[in-house]
């Protein structure tokens, strides 16, 4: 669901020396928009891309030299290597199905399926979810036994979001002060990949547009947020925005998005990675 921020981040950190995405039913649009950006991702389906991303690690890691930092005469030598290794960074993605946070469980039985199996290759992990409907405090936990550090997408006041639409409005307390605009009224929150399911030949024959049928039929949800992004470069975004409103009959209200969480989470996680290599 946040592939469009995740684009956006990974099109604007320069020091990205390898970028690699697990290969699977999930991944082909974001590969396209990765390439739109003039980014060459490697795609390998898990099974081929773990023990390549490991050898390759394997041949620049040097964590061998770290043994030796502590006698003087080797630590500037280790410095030098380190600052080197911050240059060459390795980044691997791993998209899940966009409908997960239909069924908590199943999303979260996912999120360590798959955490578990990165952190095997990885120095640290970001996940890009909110709480979507499920405790962090039990996630990290039940993840602090991992070969590497788990990070989570935070706001301004340094709360893990509620949910992709907190993202995409820029954190938690600016999505609280969004509901109230509703006046009481119920509203949905669209972005583009939200809406990405109108893109469908039949959209009314989607599980989307079945679950969506199932509580917008209540004439308690008569707003829609349409999210607007600028670095968000969905060309139907428009058109699948005025055709969910017309289907729904809901009135379309617009607001600004941001990349700030996104954008900001990652700096963060990339940082706190490098200097637990020092």
């Amino acid at each position: 669901m946040l592939e469009d921020e995740l684009v956006h981040v990974l099109s604007t950190d320069l020091e990205i020396k390898r970028l690699f995405v697990v290969e699977n039913r999930n991944s082909f649009r974001f590969v396209q928009k990765l390439k739109s950006e003039n980014l060459k991702p490697f795609t390998f389906s898990s099974d081929r891309l773990y023990p390549i991303v490991l050898e390759n690690n394997r041949r620049s890691s040097g964590r061998f030299v770290k043994l030796f930092s502590d006698i003087p005469i080797l630590r500037q030598i280790y410095g030098s290597f380190n600052k080197k290794k911050q240059q060459e960074l390795t980044v691997v993605v791993n998209l899940l199905r966009k409908d997960l946070h239909s069924d908590i469980d199943n999303l979260q039985y996912e999120v360590y399926l798959n955490a578990r199996e990165m952190s095997q290759i990885s120095d640290g992990i970001l996940l890009f979810y909110g709480k979507c409907g499920y405790s962090p405090e039990k996630v990290r936990d039940d993840l602090h036994g991992l070969d590497c550090p788990v990070y989570f997408l935070r706001d301004d006041e340094r709360n893990i979001v509620d949910d992709c639409v907190s993202v995409a409005l820029g954190g938690n307390d600016v999505y609280k002060k969004t509901m109230l605009l509703g006046n009481g009224r119920g509203a949905i929150y669209a972005t583009p990949m939200w809406l990405s399911s109108m893109n469908e030949t039949d959209y009314k024959s989607t599980a989307s547009y079945q679950n969506a049928k199932k509580y917008l039929s209540s004439p308690m949800y008569s707003l829609l947020f349409k999210i607007n992004n600028q670095n968000c470069k969905d060309n139907n975004f428009d058109r699948n925005t005025s055709e969910f409103a017309k289907i729904f009959d809901m009135e379309i209200i617009n607001t600004e998005g941001t990349m700030d969480v996104a954008i900001n989470s990652y700096m963060k996680a990339k940082i706190d990675i490098y200097e637990s290599m020092e």
